[in-house]
């Protein structure tokens, strides 16, 4: 489930992910009974006495199951209205999303090693069946699992499926489904991966996907090419053979021009086989596309589903025809993906929000995190004594509290406390609970420590000013670039005004957004940066953003060791706590500083909401309609 980020940054900002929470090991939880599942029912619930009226925009067009969970361009409302109607071997059930069976008749074996594989198996829960009679069974999971690592299929299908560890899956039997691993699956590939992905009936996809399946790229197209790479390495080897050779040769001799020929040969012909694998890898990718487009285009009008379509959601062809439906007591809840904005240019639609009117206004942290990047390519930022006075200065509950009147959401953490499942417990930044006046000494203090030398030093009343580096050096003034984001630009002001005052020059620069990643994550040309990303319920992200190979070029060899481990592990208690040794870590060494998160309004009415907060808001996190059961 892990995202690269780095193979992310020309197509997206933020990542996007859908992970679920559990406690404790799937091994050791005990089984539910086997009675059959019960499908959503159209009768009022229990908490709220009338069914729940939702309201939405009107998605542009159906999509099947494979491109609905892949990239061609499915939209949150295609996830409300036909996310719901396939069946998972888990649910969900929140708000501390906790993995519980659904379909599966409890938990998982525990992972056994078969010769070259990891293997793990479910039972399925007996006597279920799909909407037109026909028999659900461990066949049905077996054929949608293979099916996408076999398009290698993306985005929703590749977090499900991860087809860089899971091999293949098999059925036992009716009910039994074997899972093979190439390596040991982690808790992102397993719980919070394979175990919650949806899956079709084969019966009705399998002779539809045939005429897809033969656009496929052959095996003997993989033998071809990995038979030009064997050519390239030889072809390669010999030529710095004879380069190597030719060094002990005098340039004119008679020998040394026959080698040189032979070396000329030998690149030659190694050029030509990287231009034949290069066209067979081209060929290759545009024979993947070309499948999926035409597993995308596959028709599901008779499609047997398992849960029924939802009755009860009105759709509009407009955000505004949206809000007056829940204006005019014509719906209870509207989904919205990105809920009232408080952003948008026209505020106009927050009149429906009026003191006399029933309706009522929720907010909620998005699961997303702004942070200050530092440019560890630099020797200045290599400083943790700097990092850390940065850090000391930077109060992020004052910032949304104060500067964007808690219009944000203040970032105490890398793992946000509303993350039930994985937050474990407060670890205090640098300077927690010091007013301005403390911070700034205490970030002064660091620095005199680590050598820092200033011709006026800090004050409440004064800036500091001549500040040096330890070597002696005038401190270099230092630029941070931000986007033209209302909150990322309030942000880059704010370290500003505190960096200048501890005597630190940092001028701030707006640029377009496409500019900022590419300074970011393609130039490397920055000092401070503002960068934001959207983050999973399961959190790997800290292993994308500080182990090896991240994109900030930030080096601790603790951090990788202890995402190696969590790489392999499916132990969720071990797991939990790697991460919280990983967070420990990084707020003594200060590789980026979390700043704040974006919240999301939602507006509803006539509804007892089960519980007040709900991470990423209660509309845009889920793949159908909040349960507010």
């Amino acid at each position: 489930m892990k995202k690269h980020i780095l193979s992310l940054l020309l197509i997206i900002f933020i990542i996007t992910g859908c992970s679920p929470k559990t406690d404790v090991p799937l091994a050791t939880i005990a089984p539910t009974d086997t009675e059959k599942i019960e499908k959503p029912s159209s009768e009022p619930i229990s908490q709220n006495e009338e069914p729940i009226r939702y309201a939405m925009l009107a998605p542009d067009r159906e999509v099947n199951i494979w491109s609905l969970f892949d990239e061609d361009g499915a939209s949150y409302e295609n996830y409300v209205l036909q996310g719901q109607r396939y069946p998972r071997l888990y649910q969900l059930a929140p708000p501390n999303n906790e993995l519980s069976p659904l379909l599966a008749d409890g938990f998982s074996s525990a992972f056994e090693q078969e010769g070259e594989f990891f293997t793990s198996t479910i039972k399925l829960l007996p006597d279920q069946n799909w909407d037109d009679g026909s028999p659900l069974s461990a066949e049905d999971v077996v054929f949608t699992v293979n099916t996408a690592l076999y398009f290698e299929l993306g985005l929703n299908w590749a977090d499900f499926y991860n087809k860089e560890k899971l091999h293949h899956v098999e059925a036992l039997d009716a009910l039994t489904i074997k899972y093979y691993f190439t390596s040991p699956p982690s808790a992102g590939d397993w719980q919070h991966g394979a175990l919650i992905g949806v899956f079709a009936p084969k019966d009705y996809w399998q002779p539809k996907i045939e005429k897809a399946a033969v656009l496929l790229p052959k095996p003997e197209d993989d033998l071809l090419m990995e038979e030009y790479q064997i050519q390239i390495n030889a072809l390669h080897a010999e030529a710095e053979i004879i380069y190597e050779y030719m060094q002990t040769l005098k340039e004119k001799s008679t020998e040394y021009r026959g080698q040189n020929q032979l070396l000329i040969d030998r690149q030659f012909r190694r050029d030509s086989f990287k231009k034949k694998l290069e066209l067979a890898q081209r060929e290759k990718r545009e024979k993947y596309a070309a499948a999926r487009a035409a597993l995308y285009a596959l028709d599901n009008s008779k499609e047997p589903r398992f849960f029924a379509a939802p009755e009860n959601i009105s759709t509009f062809p407009s955000y505004g025809e949206v809000l007056k439906s829940l204006k005019e007591g014509r719906s209870d809840f509207i989904l919205l993906q990105d809920g009232l904005s408080l952003y948008a240019d026209d505020l106009s639609y927050l009149s429906v929000l009026n003191p006399e009117s029933e309706l009522k206004l929720i907010s909620n942290r998005r699961n997303d995190i702004r942070f200050l990047a530092f440019n560890h390519q630099k020797a200045l930022f290599q400083d943790v004594a700097l990092r850390r006075a940065f850090a000391c200065l930077m109060d992020s509950t004052y910032f949304a509290n104060e500067k964007r009147h808690e219009g944000v959401a203040p970032a105490l953490g890398w793992i946000h406390p509303e993350n039930i499942g994985w937050h474990t417990s407060v670890i205090s930044p640098p300077c927690a609970g010091m007013d301005a006046n403390a911070r700034l000494a205490e970030a002064a203090r660091i620095l005199q420590k680590a050598g820092y030398v200033w011709a006026q030093e800090p004050s409440p009343n004064q800036a500091g000013s001549g500040l040096r580096l330890p070597s002696g050096e005038e401190f270099p003034s230092i630029t941070i670039l931000t986007s033209q984001h209302p909150d990322n630009s309030y942000a880059a002001l704010y370290i500003t005004e505190i960096a200048s005052q501890l005597g630190i020059p940092v001028e701030e620069k707006i640029i377009p957004h496409d500019d900022l990643l590419f300074a970011v994550y393609g130039g490397g040309d920055y000092d401070l940066a503002i960068v934001g990303w959207s983050l999973s319920l399961y959190p790997d992200y800290l292993c994308d953003f500080f182990a090896a190979e991240n994109p900030y070029f930030y080096s601790n060899p603790a951090i990788d060791a202890k995402c190696a481990e969590l790489a392999i592990t499916s132990d969720i208690i071990r797991s939990k706590q790697l991460f919280f040794e990983i967070e420990v870590l990084l707020w003594d060494d200060i590789p980026a500083v979390p700043l704040y998160s974006s919240q999301i309004f939602e507006a509803y009415r006539n509804i007892s909401l089960p519980f007040e907060n709900y991470l990423g808001g209660f509309a845009p996190t889920l793949y159908s309609v909040p349960d507010f059961e």
